[in-house]
């Protein structure tokens, strides 16, 4: 029995549903993730936070929102993939005003019902959302989005962050490693690793002014950050 089957009740994602963007099918699958998924996030030895991967993602996060507080406090956060609004938790009272997209419904009525402050809940695709045609400060993505959807739409998703930060901006995203040891990569199977030199070279293509990873080498989760 695969992990997603264990904890969901489902099977393991097909990478063709990412690739050929079946939003549909995608929305039902995390549909039916979305009344356990703060409860998996709560779990600290659980799949989620293999590797302190959430709690990583959140530290290095508070010290890029810190390093920008007064610009902060004027702009508006995106969180692309937002799911039950945990990173809008952490992050919205920096902010003037904070966006969570997602295209699972049932995720974003949990992320509701937590009323966080200045945080609106956005149905959408983020490929095609209306995001990306404003200026925000910061765009946080937790979740490896860009593992679920692979090189072709990473790449696209990374060309609209860069797009939509505003001066200043930075957008921080975590990815599957390819430099991660062969043996962690059992709790992700069906995704897409990436090359971190890979992604920076593509970012800087792409236009950002400034493209970094953090993390160790052998972090099976890793943090790509990109600055306007």
């Amino acid at each position: 029995m695969s992990l997603s089957e264990y904890l969901y009740g489902i099977p393991e994602s097909d990478p063709d549903l990412y690739a050929t963007r079946d939003i549909d099918a995608i929305a039902r699958r995390w549909d039916s993730k979305a009344a356990l998924w703060d409860l998996d996030l709560e779990d600290k030895s659980g799949h989620l936070n293999d590797n302190d991967a959430y709690g990583r993602f959140i530290e290095l996060g508070r010290r890029l929102v810190l390093d920008r507080q007064k610009q902060c406090s004027t702009g508006s956060l995106v969180d692309l993939g937002c799911g039950t609004g945990a990173v809008l938790t952490e992050f919205s009272t920096y902010f003037d005003k904070s966006i969570g997209i997602d295209i699972s419904q049932e995720m974003l009525n949990v992320a509701a019902s937590k009323c966080i402050r200045n945080a609106e809940w956005c149905l959408d695709d983020v490929f095609e959302g209306a995001w990306c045609r404003r200026k925000h400060i910061a765009v946080l993505s937790r979740g490896i989005l860009l593992s679920h959807y692979g090189e072709i739409l990473a790449q696209l998703l990374i060309a609209q962050t860069v797009k939509a930060l505003a001066p200043g901006g930075f957008a921080l995203f975590d990815f599957l490693s390819t430099e991660a040891p062969e043996a962690s990569k059992i709790l992700a199977p069906n995704k897409t690793y990436f090359c971190p030199e890979w992604l920076i070279t593509q970012a800087k293509l792409l236009g950002s002014r400034g493209a970094v990873v953090a993390g160790s080498p052998i972090d099976r989760v890793r943090y790509l950050i990109l600055k306007d």
